[in-house]
């Protein structure tokens, strides 16, 4: 056989052999992935400074100040004192987890803009207060998370109640009072409520809070009142009031509304005081054995006086009749 008839009859061997395996081969598809942004600009522009301002305005708060993180290395408070807990609530825990470094309040405790690809609140559905009422506040749903009373007045008053420096519904109790809920009510007492600052109100306590950025009020230093750049002026953030309340003026006194209050606020307080029931600082002082309607007066005055701090804005007729009952309770009450 010649050289050449040999290199021919490899060849076409090898030809055959590819043809065989190629009929078992596996075929292989990439599919290409649009490429996904490298760097920050690819997203945010340098131009654009919505982020940096809420920032700056953040800083301005109470929430970005931190003073109270620490409060997130127990169990019982870090839903509401650290942005750990924050996550664990909005992801479904019904029990929290502590951390021995918790970390403050901040942009991404209340957006996911990296999982959910925009600026959008975590929380968008109503939130139930303890007692299970809840109302529709749009992008207030958030506040109300942590600002509510810790406690359900219905199960903590009993016939005999407990008292100590700390009795109340505890910090932030303003979701409660914008609903008309959660305060002792006194029977045979009728009870009222001024229900607009939600009903009227798309947008709950971010629509007054948020309106109008000024010098620290408003945007996200949520702040209604600040001190001026003189550090006396007090700067007012009414715009968000004007829109019902043409003739406010400049400041939230509406109709006398807050000057009632702190009235109602002092009377209350002296007759707490003259029973033993708070100290001059409006400190609940320690007893044990507290009927109902006893430990419902100090409730109240905490309430109100103490944990809302809108003196009465949040929902004027309701503050007014929880103030007027416990007062009225108080003066009839037998000293004892």
């Amino acid at each position: 056989m010649s050289l050449t008839r040999k290199h021919l009859l490899i060849l076409v061997g090898i030809v055959g052999l590819l043809a065989l395996s190629a009929c078992t081969r596996e075929i292989t598809t990439i599919v290409q992935e649009d490429p996904q942004p490298s760097n920050c600009f690819e997203c945010h522009s340098d131009v654009d400074l919505s982020v940096v301002r809420a920032q700056t305005e953040w800083a301005e708060s109470r929430h970005g100040e931190g003073e109270t993180v620490f409060e997130g290395t127990n169990p019982s408070c870090v839903r509401c004192h650290a942005n750990e807990g924050f996550i664990q609530y909005v992801n479904g825990a019904t029990t929290y987890t502590a951390t021995t470094t918790p970390t403050n309040i901040n942009c991404f405790t209340c957006h996911a803009p990296h999982s959910n690809g925009d600026f959008g609140l975590r929380i968008t559905a109503p939130v139930a207060l303890l007692n299970g009422e809840s109302y529709d506040l749009g992008k207030g749903n958030t506040c109300v998370v942590c600002h509510q009373a810790r406690r359900d007045v219905a199960v903590y008053i009993t016939s005999s109640n407990n008292i100590n420096s700390r009795y109340g519904p505890h910090h932030g109790p303003q979701g409660d009072l914008l609903m008309g809920a959660n305060g002792y009510e006194y029977e045979g007492y009728t009870y009222t409520e001024t229900p607009y600052h939600r009903t009227m109100n798309e947008d709950g306590c971010v629509n007054c809070h948020m309106r109008n950025v000024a010098y620290e009020v408003g945007g996200h230093t949520f702040n209604v009142t600040a001190l001026g750049e003189d550090g006396v002026t007090v700067v007012y953030n009414t715009q968000a009031c004007v829109g019902c309340h043409e003739d406010i003026g400049d400041n939230y006194d509406y109709n006398g509304v807050q000057t009632e209050i702190d009235g109602l606020l002092v009377d209350l307080k002296a007759l707490l005081v003259t029973a033993g029931f708070v100290n001059a600082s409006g400190t609940p002082l320690t007893a044990t054995g507290r009927p109902a309607d006893d430990a419902g007066a100090i409730w109240n005055f905490m309430y109100i006086g103490t944990e809302d701090r809108s003196h009465g804005v949040h929902n004027p007729a309701y503050a007014r009749d929880l103030l007027q009952s416990s007062i009225n309770y108080m003066n009839s009450r037998t000293p004892g």
